[in-house]
């Protein structure tokens, strides 16, 4: 009986540590928010002398407003600072949120965008 407990518990902490190690694609550090799911095959990443272009995209029955204010907490806790609504700065690179939708079936698309920080 303890050996099936603990193996019952060691699937769980699996599971939650997968869960927790989602990240949006081509983004090292940029989580991905619960009730998103990545786009397959729809972005890209690119690595230049000038820095990096990423884009990536996530969707699911979120809202804005969910999506802004989870971002907003997490990227400043990860060293990104807002410089305008959606867009944020950290180092040399800027990645701008942009949300689209919702479509008829509430789901929204999020797309992540991130370029060189050009003064």
């Amino acid at each position: 009986m303890y050996r099936v407990v603990l193996i019952l518990l060691v699937g769980v902490w699996i599971a939650a540590g997968a869960r927790a190690q989602d990240f949006v694609p081509g983004f090292e550090d940029v989580p991905i928010l619960e009730g998103l799911t990545v786009v397959p095959d729809a972005g890209h990443v690119f690595d230049s002398p000038a820095g990096r272009l990423v884009e990536s995209h996530a969707s699911g029955q979120v809202t804005a407003d969910e999506v802004r204010a989870f971002y907003r907490e997490t990227l400043a806790a990860l060293g990104w600072h807002a410089i305008r609504d959606d867009t944020y700065a950290r180092n040399d690179e800027i990645l701008t949120i942009e949300i689209q939708g919702p479509a008829a079936d509430k789901t929204i698309t999020v797309v992540f965008h991130l370029s060189p920080h050009r003064p």
